[in-house]
């Protein structure tokens, strides 16, 4: 275990570390449905791009979450962090190819999706070594709190990303992505100068394997990484339709409506990371509590986002959605990896660090088919898919308070 100045730097260098790549997903989540109507591709295109390279993610996270076990986690981040950078130029060198003539239709979007999925193969490296480190340092107790310090990162990159796209776009639909390989390759440089070398998690917990395997698995800490993927299919829903959205309903540009859904993240991400910053990281509310408060907030916004006819209800749906996303996530996270047994501790982390892609597999062609039914109905299922969500974690909930109560009370 580090000492507390020696953590506090930690913790500032993974939130760097994930702000880096967060804003580089916010900047390209934000631009792509508009860079693919300029370069005529359809909407199943952007969505085949966003759910493939998700897919590729969500393996490579459990996979890299059990090589960063072994290996440490600094090593893996770095790894992360470079690969992320690489990916992202070649990307966005592909859409210049694209956007240049050189390439189009059937090519360009091959082009893409093979770019898009090596990148992810290899930044998928990144959060669960970042989370696996901040779990590694922690107790138990204070889990919530730690994991919300690093994962509040995302929350402050969707709301520098869409300001950072919608300044730079008018250089260009690519000169944001280009410049997010300067980012990432700052933050390569402070985790290699400023982040302590960690023993790997193998190393660290050969003193308790005796007592660890008295412990068996649970499969409660599975119910919480599946709401957590819940939780990131609709988001996915609602990311991959907001930008048509705007074209489609509102009748702005593929600039504007890159420019329209950068300040609708930015709502959404101030008032989670209001939330995270207010109540989450001050360890006042459990888990528990945070997580029967986040999910309604949640299926309400995305019940407002469908029956919005005007852009303030769709902003208030965004801030009511990201005060939602603010508590579910690291609420989720920290009671998976609690109720999970310490031999399950590696991969409960690699799946919940995972879910954010798994959301992204299901999500996109999922909004992108009903989407042509109605183009606010992917808003709706997404609400519907929140509802059962939360009906299935309040009677896990349910269930692990009363097994807990009667493990205590038995002689």
């Amino acid at each position: 275990m580090i000492s507390p100045s020696a953590s506090t730097v930690v913790f500032k260098v993974l939130f760097c570390a994930l702000l880096a790549t967060s804003i580089g997903q916010s900047v390209m989540l934000t631009t792509l449905p508009s860079m693919g109507r300029e370069a005529n591709l359809s909407e199943f295109h952007i969505a085949t791009i966003m759910s493939s390279s998700a897919l590729i993610f969500a393996f490579g996270t459990n996979v890299w979450s059990k090589v960063a076990k072994r290996a440490g986690f600094k090593r893996i981040l770095m790894v992360g962090l470079t690969g992320y950078s690489l990916g992202t130029f070649a990307f966005a060198s592909a859409w210049m190819a694209g956007f240049s003539g050189f390439i189009s239709g059937t090519n360009l979007f091959l082009a893409l999706l093979i770019s898009r999925s090596l990148q992810s193969t290899i930044m998928s490296a990144t959060p669960p070594s970042a989370v696996g480190y901040a779990v590694a340092i922690s107790s138990p107790q204070a889990r919530v709190s730690a994991i919300s310090k690093v994962t509040s990162a995302s929350n402050v990159g969707q709301i520098v990303g869409p300001a950072y796209a919608g300044l730079l776009v008018g250089f260009g639909l690519l000169a944001p992505l280009y410049s997010i390989v300067l980012l990432t390759l700052l933050a390569l440089t402070l985790v290699y100068f400023k982040l302590p070398v960690l023993p790997p998690l193998s190393q660290q917990k050969s003193a308790q394997q005796t007592s660890d395997n008295d412990q068996a698995p649970s499969k409660v800490p599975y119910v919480f990484v599946a709401a957590c993927i819940c939780v990131f299919c609709a988001m996915a829903m609602m990311q991959q339709s907001l930008g048509f959205f705007f074209i489609d309903f509102y009748h702005y540009s593929p600039i504007e409506a890159a420019r329209q859904v950068g300040v609708a993240m930015m709502v959404s991400a101030a008032a989670s990371l209001t939330a995270q910053f207010g109540w989450v990281q001050k360890g006042r509310i459990s888990k528990e509590t945070m997580i029967m408060l986040a999910l309604p907030l949640l299926g309400v916004a995305y019940l407002l986002l469908f029956l919005q006819h005007a852009l303030y209800l769709l902003y208030v749906a965004m801030a009511l959605m990201g005060l939602g996303m603010g508590m579910a996530y690291p609420s989720l996270a920290a009671a998976a990896t609690t109720y999970c047994a310490p031999s399950q501790q590696a991969t409960i982390t690699g799946l919940i660090t995972a879910t954010t892609a798994m959301g992204y597999v299901l999500g996109p062609p999922l909004a992108a088919l009903i989407y042509q039914l109605d183009i606010a109905l992917p808003f709706a299922v997404a609400s519907a898919l929140i509802a059962i969500t939360t009906c299935i974690v309040y009677i896990t909930l349910q269930k692990t308070h009363r097994h807990q109560n009667k493990f205590k009370t038995k002689p």
